[in-house]
């Protein structure tokens, strides 16, 4: 897998100032998504009494579930010490959270759907000593020493 090193570079870039927002089930307390709200998203997840975010790549309001019909119902909102990031509390309304579909087409419950797996740890070790200034040596050491297993989700 690659992830995308570059995502808090392109989120500081963008025309809003965000803070991140940890989503998390209010019963379960599972983390659903990590995305961002600014000023206008918070203010509308207030009035609206649902989860509403900010579009990084996009620049635009977003709220969840608009077209998807994945709508994330407001329970609480939380701020973490620094007051630099913020923790939604929802339920949501159908199954579905994430924007991708399961085999099954239907939408995941979660965006976290995919467990990490490190699975060469002595050739990786040593890659890593040798790779530890060059980050595009490192990437590769975990794009190569790494695999994703997809886990049922009901």
């Amino acid at each position: 897998f690659l992830l995308d090193w570059y995502k808090l570079k392109k989120v500081a870039a963008c025309e809003s100032p965000v803070v991140p927002v940890a989503v998390q089930h209010a019963d379960t307390m599972e983390v659903l998504i990590v995305a961002y709200a600014n000023e206008q998203a918070l203010v509308e997840s207030f009035r609206r009494k649902i989860c509403v975010l900010w579009s990084t790549s996009r620049n635009k309001l977003w709220i969840k579930g608009e077209t998807s019909g994945d709508v994330l119902d407001l329970v609480e909102v939380r701020v973490n010490c620094e007051q630099n990031s913020l923790l939604f509390l929802v339920r949501p309304r159908l199954t579905g959270v994430c924007h991708t579909k399961g085999p099954d087409g239907s939408t995941r419950p979660s965006c976290y759907y995919r467990r990490v797996h490190w699975t060469e740890k002595t050739k990786a070790s040593e890659d890593l000593a040798e790779a530890k200034d060059d980050t595009a040596d490192l990437s590769e050491v975990i794009k190569g020493s790494t695999q994703l297993e997809h886990l049922s989700m009901s």
